[in-house]
């Protein structure tokens, strides 16, 4: 009886060496690296975990940043549509309070400011200007353009140094030479510096020989021989600032 019981099936199978094999096995992975993962499983576990929430908390992240955007595009697109200066006003702080690090929220600053200029209190509209440069990011497109008005603003209010210090960093600044040169020379002729103004005239009407601009070019012309008359030069004022 107890010789059955030593040759029965469940005895005999039980003494059989364990031949199974995991996936790992089964996908031949080096011995120390199946050993590593048995050993941290728990640790591999949390730490893929984390992962997916990372992943998965930026995807949302990016989706609220991208609903953001639409939100306060939209809402600036209805103020900028407004009649009244007054309601415009009150849309645009609401853009910048609302949605402040959007693009939306960049382009109402910049339109106060230039609500500033337009009634003339360039003073405001310089400090705005200035604020909204001290914040763009490098190579933010808004640059060159809150560049020229906050130039512009200084030129108004009679801060001609500090004009001459944007104008001279807005001529790097591709699309916007043109401006940037005839600033200058509007800015030395106030100072009653001709040598300057000369030197700024003649660097533009340079760069005219490349992508000419027949008005451009007579005007610059104009003031050129004005200097060398020793007459007084015809100054271009700066328009009104526009988005």
């Amino acid at each position: 009886m107890s010789t059955q019981n030593l040759l029965s099936k469940k005895n005999i199978a039980s003494q059989q060496p364990d031949t199974r094999s995991g996936l790992m096995d089964e996908l031949s992975l080096p011995p120390g690296l199946i050993a590593f993962v048995r050993k941290n499983s728990r640790n591999l576990q949390i730490g893929l975990i984390c992962v997916v929430v990372l992943v998965l908390g930026w995807v949302f992240y990016d989706y609220y940043t991208e609903m953001q955007e639409k939100k306060g595009a939209s809402l600036l697109a209805s103020g900028m549509q407004t009649e009244s200066t007054e309601e415009r006003v009150q849309v645009l702080e609401k853009v910048i309070g609302d949605y402040g690090r959007t693009d939306a929220a960049r382009w109402s600053k910049l339109e106060l400011a230039h609500l500033d200029y337009n009634e003339g209190r360039y003073e405001a509209a310089a400090a705005k200007y200035k604020e909204i440069l001290d914040v763009l990011p490098a190579g933010n497109s808004l640059a060159p353009l809150t560049m020229l008005n906050l130039a512009q603003s200084y030129e108004q209010t009679g801060r001609y140094d500090q004009a001459i210090a944007q104008y001279n960093l807005l001529k790097k600044s591709i699309g916007f030479t043109n401006e940037a040169f005839l600033g200058l020379g509007r800015m030395y002729v106030a100072k009653e510096d001709p040598v300057l103004a000369r030197k700024a005239y003649e660097e533009l009407l340079s760069s005219l020989e490349d992508t000419p601009d027949p008005v451009l070019k007579s005007q610059v012309e104009a003031n050129l021989a004005s200097l060398d008359a020793g007459k007084p030069v015809i100054l271009s004022q700066p328009e009104e600032n526009k988005e």
